[in-house]
């Protein structure tokens, strides 16, 4: 065996994790250039339409990079063709260079329950996909809302979320490759054929077949997330499962392609890229900047919410599809990170009208910090910036201590 399990302590493995995903060790420029930079560190943005406090892949790219706005990372993206859109753990922005390697999964079709789509349209509505690819090759960047004024393939369509033949044929399009998502306009996405979105020198050359796909972002995954449970933790394994079935982790361990890691406190060996202790070192030397930050819900330094809550003492559930009643922090809550730990969270909204940033709730984790702590107002000036608001207000006149634990879970499963 190339590869032998190395044994970190918790306080190593949060540097090795912060570092991973670029929360520690990393000094990034303002504005566009940082967001380049840090696109391509992050090698992926989780993409969700929510626009609470912004969305989540602005507010990933703002922990990280000072002076950006909501919706300048995804523009900035699309327009210098800095990457495109596809499943890569669920919808993502990946970067241009991975295209390549994607090309096998479009060539399946995608997702399985999207090839289930394709299959199911092809029979019922026989000629609306071509249909759909000619008109766009014709008029070119459309989106569903051209496609209703130019009346193609307008029909209902019943037994898939209620939404008419075109949109579904924009999808299947999309994940087969033919088109891909030129840009975004109030998010609704535009698209175009491939060949014209897509650089050209990232689309010659022969498609790589499944079994290197699945190996290629096998490692990629890892590296997104710096630490992947080995077993359990379904959210951080998603899109993965064909990876996993076949003992490839496994196998890459012996080969020494992927390290295996023991965290103290932690029950699950982690996966971690090959350079691992290197990283590590490099994670230790680095000086922390005395700055909070805001984390995204969606944040990849949380996509393993069950090993955080174990590495981390940080339970962290995201509340918005939860009914009111039933929610212990509110809608929208973003952790507070403070160095290598998690100090508070806290429950928000902004109001575009009035320019007005409401901290509907703040709860200071134990140990953690007060919202009168100096690190704490300066992040929520930085915060106010973001948005180009004009005034901060909070709902609660001081901090709030964090409800009582629940009891943690004996394992990683979701």
């Amino acid at each position: 065996m190339k590869s032998s399990k190395r044994k970190w302590t918790k306080a190593e493995a949060r540097l090795f994790h912060l570092y991973a995903v670029g929360l520690m060790g990393r000094s990034y420029a303002s504005g566009d250039q940082g967001i380049r930079k840090s696109f391509s560190d992050l090698d992926v943005l989780q993409l969700d339409p929510l626009p609470i406090l912004s969305r989540n892949h602005d507010l990933v790219i703002q922990a990280r990079v000072n002076g950006t706005h909501p919706g300048q990372a995804l523009d900035l993206i699309h327009r210098e063709r800095l990457g495109f859109e596809y499943w890569d753990k669920v919808l993502c922005a990946v970067p241009v260079r991975h295209f390549p390697i994607m090309r096998a999964y479009m060539k399946s079709g995608g997702m399985s329950w999207e090839r289930y789509r394709e299959e199911r349209l092809r029979k019922d509505y026989p000629g609306a996909i071509e249909a759909v690819y000619r008109t766009v090759k014709k008029h070119g960047s459309l989106s569903s809302k051209e496609l209703e004024a130019l009346e193609v393939a307008q029909e209902e369509l019943r037994w898939w979320k209620a939404t008419k033949v075109s949109n579904n044929a924009l999808e299947v399009l999309w994940n087969l490759g033919k088109l891909s998502i030129s840009h975004r306009v109030k998010y609704r996405r535009y698209f175009d054929l491939t060949e014209r979105v897509i650089p050209e020198e990232y689309r010659n050359g022969s498609i790589p077949s499944q079994k290197k796909f699945w190996k290629y972002v096998l490692k990629k995954r890892v590296r997104n997330v710096g630490l992947l449970p080995l077993r359990g933790d379904l959210e951080a394994w998603s899109g993965l499962s064909e990876a996993r079935t076949n003992e490839l982790p496994e196998k890459f361990v012996k080969k020494g392609d992927l390290s295996l890691i023991e965290v103290e406190g932690v029950r699950q060996p982690l996966l971690a890229p090959p350079d691992a202790d290197e990283l590590l070192e490099k994670a230790k030397s680095a000086a922390f900047d005395g700055k909070a930050r805001f984390i995204a819900p969606l944040d990849p330094l949380l996509w393993c919410r069950r090993f955080v809550q174990q590495l981390w003492d940080f339970e962290y559930a995201w509340e918005v599809y939860k009914p009111e009643k039933q929610r212990r922090w509110g809608y929208y809550v973003l952790p507070v990170l403070y160095g290598d730990k998690f100090v508070a969270r806290f429950d928000g909204k902004y109001d575009k009208e009035t320019g007005t940033l409401y901290v509907l709730s703040y709860y200071e984790e134990p140990g953690g910090l007060p919202q009168t702590h100096e690190a704490i107002e300066a992040a929520f000036e930085r915060f106010l910036r973001y948005f180009g608001g004009e005034r901060l207000k909070f709902r609660t006149a001081k901090t709030r201590r964090a409800p009582r634990k629940q009891k943690k879970s004996k394992g990683f499963s979701v």
